[in-house]
């Protein structure tokens, strides 16, 4: 039994479930996009402030030559969470070439310092040593976490394993940490870290000004993650971004949770205007509305958060299962700042929807509203005899000429179904192309990532010039667990002529000298660099062509090079990088090579060859060496022998391929074996880097495209309730139209192109702001980085398809429900 008009509210609910779920389930999906979105980022900077921890250390000051009063002075300071000191404790070299630095620290200055445990665990005791793992072969190869070792003639209790520093390894130098008390007689360095209660910009000032001048030294990459630094304007650009996505996906909320109040008011009128006879006040007829909102909001709203929360997890636990444990992209924290305004936003939103439809039920006249008589309003009608008219006729029919003249016919009805699809439309190209650009402007690892080990040459192996020999790269072929090996070359650099009519606009704005003048007016001088690659390397190479074709006796026949068409320049009036082509090249364009460039320009040597371009790829499929800024070209051993005056070119490096990498041991080893005879030369273990790159890979394209699918469940939710809005609303007019000869058949097909025809224009306009919001995106992005835009036709392709296919889709419910229809009760309005 019903005691009160607000008891209506769950009544309507009740009998209107399908369309209450639609709501909530719109509510759910875009609060928990704006939670996730929230979260995701607040999740990534925890990750990133992790990574700068394990990089460049824990601390934010670093004093060096550091006293006892200084030492006193700052670890009992308020605003200092942890402070330790460390000192060298002693140098020396190993195996005549490795130079070792013996560090000594308290247990908080190894907290503090810049190393990652890759096994094991950190010093607590004197007496034990953690060493990184290269070093650790060359000190004891059998020794191992928990056992003893002898280093610089003193014992130690190995605890822990160190990550490998790559650029340390090549340069023979290292570390190795001990357990150590400050002593006076020792120059000590203090580290510090701001206590995470204070604020961190002002205490970090603070802190350092109890240091003497040019003592003092802050972690900046840290302070910078962490927004603690002057002038942060890098980030601008990526709040632009995020406020930019989630404007949108508030306007695509407001226009799905309004056509689901707005349908609801309009099949209620006639119950609008009885409640109004017997006495009801407008006020409460509002009421009655934001009740529904309000109940909306509480069942959707907490769901919303919390599968926003769910989803974080399960993207922080999918990312754990393809990365591992030390490869951490988001660290997951429920955050109640960004819960409560997601939550706040979605409020905002709801009763901002539910508001319009609210003071139009309040306005309804009981007379009109029990008559049904709103739903028909006098409507502008045009005769239009124009050639789409007529094109309209003879290609749709009678049917579709009627659709074409209905959807102008009442104005209103126009600008909300085609505004509806606009929002859809617009959200899916501003997402997708905000994935597009955020791949087009990070490097690919390409077949670097499969590259287990490469031996490369040392400080000392590089300075003398070293080339590896071919006994050495049978030795290392020989070796069963090994699969392929690369040689990896020289670089070289040329000075050449390109056609005038490749500059590039972007370039020419980098205000560089990118482009010189050439003695020939339709030639343009650049620089250029050129690798070359072994047959193996062609060979995967041939994959990532994206126009011509490698044929390496045909490249030979021809001088043919590849080009790289992605460059990375750094711009210096803008402090940005710009990614994209150097110049506007093609296939079978030709690069008149001049000379051969030298380091001292007395060496310069003249080459005068013509060099044909015979594929073309997007980026480099190897670790491309030399300049960014230079043409990037691939040639073959052959090609390169013309260009030069070396008889035999020999390779510098090698990158190595093993059939299996659970083998990792056994494999380094034997390729250990095989260059002993070669001091200079180390190998280098790439087998967890590009583990992690290629999960870093692979999370990121989960991420960013399960946006994509959430944003379209969004869009396609609008666009089911806008055109089942536009038929349900107009049932009388339907039921008229077949009263007079008008068969169900010929209906649907009216119904249909009218739905088509409100897709097309709802997809122009939406293609239109969604390709302008694109454009606002890239120039937020372009604050942080420079590359270039073009139109994202491929996505307002797919949006075109999806739209038309989810239109289609959505009113064949709607159209059944009107086929049963009795003509004669629609038309009075007794329905």
């Amino acid at each position: 039994m019903i005691t009160g008009y607000k008891q209506l509210t769950k009544k309507y609910l009740k009998s209107n479930k399908k369309r209450a779920i639609l709501t909530i389930v719109g509510i759910i999906l875009s609060v928990a996009l704006i939670s996730s979105i929230g979260l995701f980022l607040k999740g990534m900077q925890d990750a990133q402030i992790e990574d700068m921890r394990n990089t460049y250390g824990s601390y934010h000051l670093h004093y060096d030559n550091v006293d006892r009063e200084l030492i006193e002075k700052i670890s009992n300071h308020p605003k200092v969470g942890r402070s330790g000191t460390y000192n060298i404790e002693s140098e020396f070299i190993l195996d005549e070439e490795i130079n070792v630095l013996e560090i000594g620290a308290t247990n908080k200055a190894l907290e503090l310092f810049p190393a990652k445990v890759k096994r094991g665990r950190l010093p607590e005791e004197k007496g034990e040593v953690a060493i990184e793992g290269w070093l650790l072969r060359h000190i004891n190869p059998n020794a191992d976490v928990g056992g003893n070792i002898n280093v610089n003639n003193r014992a130690y209790r190995l605890v822990g394993i160190l990550e490998n520093n790559i650029t340390e390894q090549i340069n023979n130098r290292s570390i190795i940490l001990t357990r150590n008390n400050y002593t006076e007689d020792k120059e000590a360095i203090l580290l510090a870290e701001v206590s995470p209660k204070t604020n961190l910009k002002s205490a970090v000032e603070e802190l350092e000004a109890l240091g003497k001048e040019g003592q003092v030294q802050k972690n900046i990459n840290l302070l910078a993650m962490q927004g603690a630094t002057r002038g942060d304007e890098g980030f601008f650009g990526l709040y632009m971004v995020v406020a930019v996505i989630i404007a949108i996906v508030v306007i695509s909320t407001i226009a799905v949770i309004y056509n689901s109040f707005q349908i609801s008011v309009m099949e209620r009128i006639k119950e609008f205007g009885l409640l109004r006879a017997v006495g009801t006040t407008p006020k409460q007829i509002r009421k009655l509305i934001l009740r529904e909102a309000t109940l909306l909001s509480l069942i959707g709203i907490p769901i919303g958060l919390l599968f926003g929360i769910v989803a974080i997890y399960s993207i922080s636990l999918v990312f754990r299962l393809i990365g591992g444990e030390d490869l951490i992209i988001i660290k997951p924290s429920i955050s109640p700042v960004i819960l409560g305004g997601s939550g706040m936003i979605g409020l905002f939103s709801i009763y901002l929807s539910a508001l319009l439809p609210a003071i139009f039920a309040g306005r309804i006249s009981p007379l009109v509203a029990i008559s049904n008589r709103k739903s028909i309003t006098k409507e502008k009608i045009k005769r239009r005899k124009g050639p789409i008219i007529k094109i309209i006729r003879k290609t749709l029919g009678f049917e579709g000429e009627l659709a074409y003249k209905n959807i102008k016919r009442n104005r209103k009805r126009y600008r909300i179904t085609v505004f509806s699809i606009v929002i859809s439309v617009m959200l899916f190209i501003t997402f997708k192309s905000f994935i597009d650009m955020s791949f087009s402007i990070t490097d690919s690892m390409g077949e670097t990532e499969n590259v287990h080990f490469s031996v490369v040459r040392d400080v000392q192996g590089t300075e003398k010039d070293i080339r590896i020999e071919e006994d050495i790269i049978e030795k290392i072929k020989d070796i069963p667990t090994v699969n392929k090996i690369y040689n990896v070359y020289q670089d070289y650099q040329f000075d050449m002529e390109i056609d005038k009519n490749s500059e590039l606009k972007e370039i020419q704005a980098l205000g560089q000298q990118i482009y010189r003048d050439s003695d020939a007016e339709d030639k343009t001088k650049v620089y250029g660099n050129i690798n070359i690659y072994d047959k193996e390397a062609f060979e995967d190479t041939k994959e990532y062509v994206e126009s011509g074709n490698i044929d390496i006796d045909e490249l030979n026949k021809e001088n043919g090079v590849i080009l790289i068409r992605r460059n990375r320049i750094y711009n210096y009036n803008s402090e940005k990088t710009y990614y994209g082509p150097v110049a506007d090249i093609k296939v079978g364009d030709e690069i008149d090579v001049i000379q051969e460039m030298y380091q001292r320009e007395e060496k310069n040597r003249a080459v005068g060859e013509t060099l044909k371009v015979v594929a073309i790829i997007e980026q480099e499929v190897f670790s491309y060496r030399g300049h960014h800024e230079y043409l990037k070209l691939i040639t073959s051993e052959e090609v390169a022998k013309k260009l030069m005056e070396e008889k035999t070119i020999k390779p510098i490096n090698l990158n190595i391929v093993l059939d299996n990498k659970d083998s990792e041991k056994v494999a380094v080893a034997d390729i250990e074996n095989a260059i002993k005879n070669n001091p200079n030369l180390n190998i280098i273990n790439h087998i967890d880097n590009n583990r992690r790159g290629k999960s870093g890979e692979l999370m990121v394209q989960i991420l960013l495209y399960g946006f994509v699918v959430v944003v379209s469940l969004i869009g396609s939710v609008n666009i089911i309730n806008t055109l089942t809005t536009n038929i349900l609303l107009r049932k009388r007019e339907f039921a008229t139209i077949r009263s007079v000869g008008l068969t169900h058949k010929g209906l649907r097909k009216m119904i249909v192109l009218e739905g088509m025809l409100y897709g097309v224009m709802g997809i122009i306009y939406g293609a239109i702001v969604g390709t302008l919001l694109s454009f606002v995106l890239y120039k937020g992005l372009g604050d942080m980085r420079e590359f270039s835009w073009s139109i994202p036709w491929s996505t307002i392709g797919i949006a075109t398809i999806a739209t038309l296919m989810i239109g289609y889709l959505s009113v064949q419910y709607p159209l059944a429900k009107v086929k049963n229809d009795n003509l004669i009760e629609t038309i009075r309005g007794d329905y």
